[in-house]
């Protein structure tokens, strides 16, 4: 007796397609464009709003930075906002800077002099970000005790589309970054 060991051909389970087609692959990639489409705006705003965090952020550091270096030099050492990467901004309450400067300042008059050295130096985009004072003379002084010159100031860093951080410089001189809701110092 013989026996068919091969079933018939339309018997054999069928092996499914592997792949999309180019139809399927359309439609999934105009569903993802119109949801970027949708979701743009709030994640501009969100980028922005990470963005300035990270920059007040680094103002706050760099605060703190020179309080530390005037404490461990035994000298001098100011913050400057500046409209250059180089030099001191002029005295204006007010008025929009792109950055700031740490420098020593042994002579302590506040004004980065020719020979003088710089610390560290932040410049900010300027389409983007902006920082500004509510004190005439934008600078920052910790003397050689870690006391401020010229403290009890609010710093503000602005972004081109409305946001913004408020830095709180205490009489001592510490500053405090304030919450984002936060429409002045308390």
């Amino acid at each position: 007796m013989a026996y068919d060991l091969h079933p018939p051909r339309h018997a054999l389970p069928v092996r499914p397609a592997l792949g999309f087609s180019l139809l399927e692959l359309m439609v999934v990639t105009a569903i993802a464009l119109a949801l970027a489409a949708l979701a743009m705006p709030s994640w501009r705003s969100l980028l922005e709003r990470w963005m300035l965090r990270a920059q007040a952020q680094a103002l706050v550091d760099d605060l703190r930075y020179a309080r530390t270096q005037a404490l461990a030099r035994a000298q001098p050492v100011s913050l400057c906002l500046s409209s250059q990467a180089s030099q001191c901004a002029g005295t204006s309450a007010g008025t929009d800077r792109s950055g700031w400067l740490v420098f020593l300042d042994p002579d302590g008059d506040r004004q980065l002099d020719p020979g003088e050295s710089v610390l560290r130096q932040h410049q900010l985009d300027p389409q983007r970000l902006f920082v500004r004072s509510n004190h005439a003379r934008a600078v920052l002084t910790y003397q050689s005790t870690g006391l401020a010159r010229a403290a009890a100031q609010t710093l503000t860093l602005s972004a081109s589309g409305g946001a913004r951080r408020l830095i709180c410089i205490s009489l001592q001189g510490r500053p405090a970054l304030q919450a984002e809701e936060a429409a002045s110092c308390s």
